[in-house]
Protein backbone atom coordinates (compact mmCIF):
# COMPACT_ATOMS: atom_id res chain seq x y z
CA UNK A 1 0.00 0.00 0.00
CA UNK A 2 2.94 2.36 -0.27
CA UNK A 3 1.51 4.04 -3.36
CA UNK A 4 -1.92 4.44 -1.78
CA UNK A 5 -0.36 5.84 1.36
CA UNK A 6 1.71 8.28 -0.63
CA UNK A 7 -1.34 9.47 -2.56
CA UNK A 8 -3.32 10.01 0.60
CA UNK A 9 -0.34 11.61 2.30
CA UNK A 10 -0.12 14.21 -0.45
CA UNK A 11 -3.85 14.91 -0.53
CA UNK A 12 -4.18 15.02 3.22
CA UNK A 13 -1.29 17.45 3.61
CA UNK A 14 -2.76 19.75 0.99
CA UNK A 15 -6.21 19.64 2.55
CA UNK A 16 -4.92 20.20 6.08
CA UNK A 17 -2.71 23.13 5.17
CA UNK A 18 -5.34 24.81 3.03
CA UNK A 19 -7.55 24.81 6.10
CA UNK A 20 -4.74 26.26 8.15
CA UNK A 21 -3.98 28.85 5.52
CA UNK A 22 -7.58 30.00 5.48
CA UNK A 23 -7.09 31.29 9.00
CA UNK A 24 -3.31 31.68 8.60
CA UNK A 25 -2.88 30.27 12.08
CA UNK A 26 -4.02 27.30 14.10
CA UNK A 27 -2.54 27.36 17.56
CA UNK A 28 -3.14 26.30 21.09
CA UNK A 29 -3.52 29.57 22.96
CA UNK A 30 -1.49 30.17 26.08
CA UNK A 31 -2.39 32.52 28.88
CA UNK A 32 -0.19 34.16 31.52
CA UNK A 33 -2.40 32.96 34.33
CA UNK A 34 -4.44 29.80 34.75
CA UNK A 35 -6.27 29.80 38.06
CA UNK A 36 -7.81 26.33 38.03
CA UNK A 37 -6.05 22.99 37.62
CA UNK A 38 -9.28 21.07 37.94
CA UNK A 39 -12.78 21.60 39.30
CA UNK A 40 -12.12 19.79 42.55
CA UNK A 41 -9.09 21.93 43.45
CA UNK A 42 -10.24 25.18 41.86
CA UNK A 43 -10.03 28.21 44.12
CA UNK A 44 -12.10 31.34 43.72
CA UNK A 45 -10.10 34.20 42.20
CA UNK A 46 -8.81 36.73 44.67
CA UNK A 47 -10.46 40.15 44.67
CA UNK A 48 -9.47 41.99 41.51
CA UNK A 49 -8.43 38.82 39.67
CA UNK A 50 -10.31 37.52 36.64
CA UNK A 51 -10.54 33.86 35.69
CA UNK A 52 -9.21 33.86 32.13
CA UNK A 53 -8.92 30.14 31.44
CA UNK A 54 -9.39 26.69 32.91
CA UNK A 55 -8.38 23.10 32.31
CA UNK A 56 -11.05 21.04 30.54
CA UNK A 57 -9.14 17.79 30.06
CA UNK A 58 -5.92 16.09 31.12
CA UNK A 59 -4.17 13.65 28.81
CA UNK A 60 -1.47 11.67 30.62
CA UNK A 61 -0.78 14.68 32.87
CA UNK A 62 -0.83 17.10 29.92
CA UNK A 63 -3.62 19.71 30.31
CA UNK A 64 -6.02 20.80 27.57
CA UNK A 65 -7.23 24.36 28.10
CA UNK A 66 -10.70 25.74 27.52
CA UNK A 67 -9.12 28.44 25.36
CA UNK A 68 -7.61 25.82 23.04
CA UNK A 69 -10.99 24.22 22.45
CA UNK A 70 -12.78 27.54 22.02
CA UNK A 71 -10.26 28.67 19.45
CA UNK A 72 -10.90 25.51 17.42
CA UNK A 73 -14.62 26.23 17.55
CA UNK A 74 -14.30 29.91 16.62
CA UNK A 75 -11.38 29.89 14.17
CA UNK A 76 -11.01 26.25 13.12
CA UNK A 77 -10.27 23.76 11.94
CA UNK A 78 -12.84 22.17 14.23
CA UNK A 79 -11.52 18.66 13.63
CA UNK A 80 -7.97 17.87 12.51
CA UNK A 81 -7.50 14.24 13.59
CA UNK A 82 -10.85 12.83 14.72
CA UNK A 83 -13.75 13.81 16.96
CA UNK A 84 -13.91 10.19 18.21
CA UNK A 85 -15.76 9.15 20.34
CA UNK A 86 -18.01 12.06 19.38
CA UNK A 87 -19.41 12.20 15.84
CA UNK A 88 -20.45 14.73 13.21
CA UNK A 89 -23.82 15.22 14.90
CA UNK A 90 -22.25 16.10 18.26
CA UNK A 91 -22.01 19.67 19.50
CA UNK A 92 -19.09 21.70 18.11
CA UNK A 93 -17.48 22.06 21.54
CA UNK A 94 -17.60 18.30 22.17
CA UNK A 95 -16.12 17.56 18.75
CA UNK A 96 -13.35 20.13 19.22
CA UNK A 97 -12.52 18.89 22.74
CA UNK A 98 -12.20 15.27 21.66
CA UNK A 99 -10.14 16.26 18.64
CA UNK A 100 -7.76 18.21 20.88
CA UNK A 101 -7.45 15.17 23.17
CA UNK A 102 -6.81 12.87 20.22
CA UNK A 103 -4.26 15.25 18.74
CA UNK A 104 -2.41 15.29 22.06
CA UNK A 105 -2.42 11.47 22.18
CA UNK A 106 -0.80 11.40 18.74
CA UNK A 107 1.80 14.03 19.65
CA UNK A 108 2.71 12.06 22.78
CA UNK A 109 2.98 8.83 20.81
CA UNK A 110 5.10 10.59 18.21
CA UNK A 111 7.57 11.57 20.94
CA UNK A 112 7.77 7.90 21.98
CA UNK A 113 8.53 7.01 18.36
CA UNK A 114 11.07 9.85 18.17
CA UNK A 115 9.23 11.50 15.30
CA UNK A 116 10.37 15.11 15.10
CA UNK A 117 10.78 17.90 12.56
CA UNK A 118 13.81 20.18 12.23
CA UNK A 119 13.40 23.97 12.42
CA UNK A 120 14.62 24.36 8.86
CA UNK A 121 11.97 21.96 7.58
CA UNK A 122 9.26 23.89 9.42
CA UNK A 123 10.43 27.18 7.89
CA UNK A 124 10.49 25.60 4.42
CA UNK A 125 6.96 24.27 4.89
CA UNK A 126 5.71 27.68 6.00
CA UNK A 127 7.34 29.33 2.98
CA UNK A 128 5.66 26.81 0.65
CA UNK A 129 2.31 27.40 2.30
CA UNK A 130 2.55 31.18 2.07
CA UNK A 131 3.67 31.00 -1.56
CA UNK A 132 0.79 28.69 -2.49
CA UNK A 133 -1.70 31.13 -0.93
CA UNK A 134 -0.06 34.25 -2.30
CA UNK A 135 0.67 35.58 1.18
CA UNK A 136 3.91 37.33 2.14
CA UNK A 137 5.80 37.00 5.40
CA UNK A 138 4.93 40.61 6.16
CA UNK A 139 1.22 39.87 5.76
CA UNK A 140 1.51 36.84 7.99
CA UNK A 141 3.32 38.80 10.71
CA UNK A 142 0.74 41.59 10.51
CA UNK A 143 -2.09 39.08 10.86
CA UNK A 144 -0.41 37.43 13.85
CA UNK A 145 0.07 40.83 15.45
CA UNK A 146 -3.61 41.64 15.00
CA UNK A 147 -4.54 38.33 16.55
CA UNK A 148 -2.05 38.88 19.41
CA UNK A 149 -0.28 35.68 18.49
CA UNK A 150 3.42 35.09 18.29
CA UNK A 151 5.28 33.69 15.33
CA UNK A 152 6.68 31.05 17.68
CA UNK A 153 3.14 29.81 18.41
CA UNK A 154 2.40 29.64 14.69
CA UNK A 155 5.66 27.83 14.03
CA UNK A 156 5.05 25.36 16.87
CA UNK A 157 1.63 24.54 15.45
CA UNK A 158 3.10 24.04 11.99
CA UNK A 159 5.62 21.65 13.52
CA UNK A 160 2.81 19.73 15.25
CA UNK A 161 0.95 19.28 11.98
CA UNK A 162 4.11 18.07 10.27
CA UNK A 163 4.66 15.58 13.10
CA UNK A 164 1.05 14.45 12.65
CA UNK A 165 1.80 13.69 9.01
CA UNK A 166 4.87 11.70 10.01
CA UNK A 167 2.82 9.78 12.55
CA UNK A 168 0.18 8.94 9.96
CA UNK A 169 2.87 7.71 7.61
CA UNK A 170 4.49 5.53 10.27
CA UNK A 171 1.44 4.16 12.14
CA UNK A 172 -1.83 4.58 10.25
CA UNK A 173 -1.11 4.40 6.50
CA UNK A 174 0.37 0.86 6.64
CA UNK A 175 -3.02 -0.31 7.98
CA UNK A 176 -4.95 1.13 5.02
CA UNK A 177 -5.45 -1.65 2.50
CA UNK A 178 -7.85 -1.25 -0.44
CA UNK A 179 -8.27 -3.98 -3.08
CA UNK A 180 -9.78 -3.78 -6.57
CA UNK A 181 -12.66 -5.86 -5.24
CA UNK A 182 -13.30 -3.23 -2.57
CA UNK A 183 -13.44 -0.51 -5.23
CA UNK A 184 -15.80 -2.54 -7.41
CA UNK A 185 -18.16 -3.21 -4.49
CA UNK A 186 -18.07 0.47 -3.51
CA UNK A 187 -18.91 1.50 -7.08
CA UNK A 188 -21.86 -0.90 -7.24
CA UNK A 189 -23.17 0.39 -3.92
CA UNK A 190 -22.89 4.04 -4.95
CA UNK A 191 -24.16 3.67 -8.51
CA UNK A 192 -27.02 1.27 -7.83
CA UNK A 193 -26.40 -0.54 -11.12
CA UNK A 194 -25.31 -3.93 -9.77
CA UNK A 195 -27.95 -5.76 -11.81
CA UNK A 196 -26.35 -4.49 -15.03
CA UNK A 197 -22.73 -5.19 -14.13
CA UNK A 198 -22.70 -8.44 -12.17
CA UNK A 199 -22.26 -11.76 -13.96
CA UNK A 200 -23.24 -14.76 -11.85
CA UNK A 201 -22.25 -18.41 -11.94
CA UNK A 202 -25.03 -20.34 -10.18
CA UNK A 203 -26.08 -23.86 -9.34
CA UNK A 204 -29.68 -24.73 -8.63
CA UNK A 205 -31.84 -27.48 -7.21
CA UNK A 206 -35.30 -27.66 -8.80
CA UNK A 207 -38.20 -29.49 -7.18
CA UNK A 208 -40.93 -29.36 -9.82
CA UNK A 209 -44.54 -28.75 -8.86
CA UNK A 210 -47.37 -28.55 -11.40
CA UNK A 211 -50.87 -27.19 -10.95
CA UNK A 212 -52.51 -30.54 -11.76
CA UNK A 213 -50.73 -32.39 -8.97
CA UNK A 214 -52.80 -33.72 -6.11
CA UNK A 215 -52.60 -31.64 -2.89
CA UNK A 216 -50.83 -34.40 -1.00
CA UNK A 217 -48.18 -34.62 -3.74
CA UNK A 218 -47.64 -30.85 -3.62
CA UNK A 219 -47.31 -31.08 0.17
CA UNK A 220 -44.74 -33.85 -0.24
CA UNK A 221 -42.76 -31.73 -2.69
CA UNK A 222 -42.75 -28.79 -0.27
CA UNK A 223 -41.62 -31.08 2.55
CA UNK A 224 -38.86 -32.44 0.31
CA UNK A 225 -37.42 -29.02 -0.54
CA UNK A 226 -37.48 -28.05 3.14
CA UNK A 227 -35.64 -31.25 3.99
CA UNK A 228 -33.03 -30.62 1.27
CA UNK A 229 -32.50 -27.11 2.60
CA UNK A 230 -31.91 -28.49 6.09
CA UNK A 231 -29.37 -30.95 4.72
CA UNK A 232 -27.50 -28.08 3.02
CA UNK A 233 -27.46 -26.15 6.28
CA UNK A 234 -26.14 -29.28 7.93
CA UNK A 235 -23.14 -29.33 5.59
CA UNK A 236 -24.18 -31.43 2.60
CA UNK A 237 -22.38 -30.31 -0.57
CA UNK A 238 -24.73 -28.43 -2.87
CA UNK A 239 -23.45 -30.23 -5.95
CA UNK A 240 -24.19 -33.61 -4.37
CA UNK A 241 -27.65 -32.52 -3.26
CA UNK A 242 -28.44 -31.31 -6.79
CA UNK A 243 -27.43 -34.67 -8.28
CA UNK A 244 -29.62 -36.55 -5.82
CA UNK A 245 -32.72 -34.39 -5.40
CA UNK A 246 -33.05 -32.00 -8.36
CA UNK A 247 -35.77 -32.76 -10.93
CA UNK A 248 -33.63 -31.13 -13.63
CA UNK A 249 -32.21 -34.03 -15.67
CA UNK A 250 -28.93 -32.23 -16.42
CA UNK A 251 -28.30 -31.77 -12.68
CA UNK A 252 -27.52 -35.47 -12.39
CA UNK A 253 -24.38 -34.83 -14.43
CA UNK A 254 -23.36 -31.22 -13.73
CA UNK A 255 -24.55 -30.80 -10.13
CA UNK A 256 -27.09 -28.16 -11.09
CA UNK A 257 -24.59 -25.82 -12.76
CA UNK A 258 -26.34 -23.15 -14.83
CA UNK A 259 -25.01 -21.10 -17.78
CA UNK A 260 -23.53 -17.77 -16.65
CA UNK A 261 -26.04 -14.94 -16.55
CA UNK A 262 -26.38 -11.30 -15.57
CA UNK A 263 -28.24 -10.42 -12.40
CA UNK A 264 -30.53 -8.17 -14.47
CA UNK A 265 -31.67 -11.19 -16.50
CA UNK A 266 -33.40 -12.72 -13.47
CA UNK A 267 -36.96 -11.97 -12.43
CA UNK A 268 -37.34 -9.47 -9.61
CA UNK A 269 -38.29 -12.20 -7.10
CA UNK A 270 -35.26 -14.31 -7.92
CA UNK A 271 -32.99 -11.25 -7.97
CA UNK A 272 -33.99 -10.26 -4.44
CA UNK A 273 -33.12 -13.73 -3.18
CA UNK A 274 -29.79 -13.94 -4.99
CA UNK A 275 -28.26 -10.44 -5.21
CA UNK A 276 -26.99 -10.41 -1.62
CA UNK A 277 -25.44 -13.89 -1.76
CA UNK A 278 -21.69 -14.18 -1.56
CA UNK A 279 -19.75 -16.99 -3.28
CA UNK A 280 -20.26 -20.22 -1.36
CA UNK A 281 -23.70 -19.23 -0.01
CA UNK A 282 -27.10 -20.63 -0.99
CA UNK A 283 -30.60 -19.19 -0.93
CA UNK A 284 -33.67 -20.23 0.98
CA UNK A 285 -36.22 -22.19 -1.07
CA UNK A 286 -37.96 -19.94 -3.64
CA UNK A 287 -41.42 -20.71 -5.03
CA UNK A 288 -42.01 -20.07 -8.76
CA UNK A 289 -44.51 -21.27 -11.34
CA UNK A 290 -42.21 -24.25 -12.00
CA UNK A 291 -42.01 -25.32 -8.37
CA UNK A 292 -39.28 -24.77 -5.75
CA UNK A 293 -35.71 -23.58 -6.36
CA UNK A 294 -32.62 -23.34 -4.18
CA UNK A 295 -29.71 -21.39 -5.70
CA UNK A 296 -26.01 -21.64 -4.86
CA UNK A 297 -23.61 -18.85 -5.88
CA UNK A 298 -20.39 -20.22 -7.34
CA UNK A 299 -18.93 -16.92 -8.50
CA UNK A 300 -19.86 -13.24 -8.77
CA UNK A 301 -17.88 -11.37 -11.43
CA UNK A 302 -17.80 -7.64 -12.01
CA UNK A 303 -18.07 -6.48 -15.61
CA UNK A 304 -16.21 -3.16 -15.90
CA UNK A 305 -17.76 -0.37 -17.95
CA UNK A 306 -16.51 3.03 -19.07
CA UNK A 307 -18.22 4.86 -16.23
CA UNK A 308 -16.47 2.68 -13.67
CA UNK A 309 -13.08 3.07 -15.33
CA UNK A 310 -13.56 6.83 -15.35
CA UNK A 311 -14.42 6.92 -11.64
CA UNK A 312 -12.10 4.16 -10.41
CA UNK A 313 -9.24 6.42 -9.28
CA UNK A 314 -11.50 8.80 -7.36
CA UNK A 315 -13.42 5.90 -5.83
CA UNK A 316 -10.15 4.40 -4.64
CA UNK A 317 -9.23 7.73 -3.04
CA UNK A 318 -12.61 7.92 -1.29
CA UNK A 319 -12.22 4.41 0.06
CA UNK A 320 -8.69 5.13 1.27
CA UNK A 321 -9.99 8.17 3.16
CA UNK A 322 -12.82 6.15 4.70
CA UNK A 323 -10.39 3.42 5.73
CA UNK A 324 -7.95 5.99 7.11
CA UNK A 325 -10.73 7.39 9.30
CA UNK A 326 -11.70 3.91 10.46
CA UNK A 327 -8.11 2.90 11.25
CA UNK A 328 -7.50 6.20 13.06
CA UNK A 329 -10.60 5.66 15.21
CA UNK A 330 -9.45 2.13 15.97
CA UNK A 331 -5.99 3.34 17.01
CA UNK A 332 -7.47 6.14 19.12
CA UNK A 333 -9.86 3.72 20.84
CA UNK A 334 -6.97 1.46 21.80
CA UNK A 335 -4.74 4.39 22.81
CA UNK A 336 -7.42 5.91 25.02
CA UNK A 337 -7.74 2.60 26.85
CA UNK A 338 -3.98 2.59 27.47
CA UNK A 339 -3.85 6.24 28.48
CA UNK A 340 -5.21 8.28 31.35
CA UNK A 341 -7.66 10.74 29.84
CA UNK A 342 -9.77 12.86 32.20
CA UNK A 343 -12.44 15.25 30.95
CA UNK A 344 -13.25 17.90 33.55
CA UNK A 345 -16.85 19.02 33.53
CA UNK A 346 -18.01 22.48 34.54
Amino acid sequence: MASASARYHSRNCAKTYLVIAAALIVHFASFDTVFAKDDANAKAPAQGEVLVDRIVAIVNQQPILYSQVQEKVKIGPLVVVSEYPANEKSASYERALNDAINFELIIQKSKELELDVEDGDVETEIDKLLESRGVSREQLMQYLKEQKKSYKEYKDDSRSFMILRKFQGRVIFPLVKITDKDVETYYLKKSGVSADLLTLSLRQIVIQVSSNMAPNVRDAKRALVEDVHKKLIGGMKFEDAAKIYSDDASAKENGGLMPKLRLKDLSSDLRKSIENLEPGQFSAPIKTSMGYHIFYLEEKAFAENQDFLKQKKNLSVELENIELINQTKKWLSEQRQRSKVTIIKN
